[in-house]
């Protein structure tokens, strides 16, 4: 399902009423804004939960096979719930990117110990985790 919609002049947009039945959006429901500054892609993701704490991980490493497989695995053993992911190789079998939008509030470890934990894997390069902040009401 595919649509343009047109930007209001205070910044908004209406998320079609097709999509919000798919997404059991409903009014006062959180939505998720992921910005990705590098492609300019906005990308919107219903919040099923009022709780949680939501971060931003984003880890480079060897486009290897079995790589990814073993970061998630990692990732799952540490009892991260997944929102939303994106991966990409983008230097072919040599550097890949997977971007996470996750809830770490089940978690068994903080940020830093996550962290450390991906980094002493050999193969990964690169590890950047950053806390989304919760703005109940946004004004821009």
């Amino acid at each position: 399902m595919d649509t343009i919609v047109q930007v209001d002049a205070k910044g908004r947009i209406l998320i079609p009423s097709e999509f919000r039945e798919v997404l059991d959006i409903k009014g006062g429901d959180e939505i998720l804004l992921t910005l990705d500054a590098k492609t300019k892609t906005l990308i919107v993701s219903p919040i099923y939960s009022k709780e949680g704490r939501f971060v931003k991980i984003e880890i480079e490493f060897d486009d290897t096979i079995g790589a990814l497989a073993k970061i998630a695995d990692y990732i799952a053993r540490k009892r991260i719930d997944l929102v939303m992911t994106e991966s990409k190789s983008f230097q072919r079998w040599k550097r890949a990117r997977w971007i996470i939008i996750a809830d770490i509030s089940r978690s068994n470890s903080n940020i830093k110990e996550l962290q450390e934990g991906l980094l002493g894997m050999d193969f990964v390069k690169n590890v950047s985790i950053e806390e989304i902040e919760r703005d109940l009401v946004h004004r821009g």
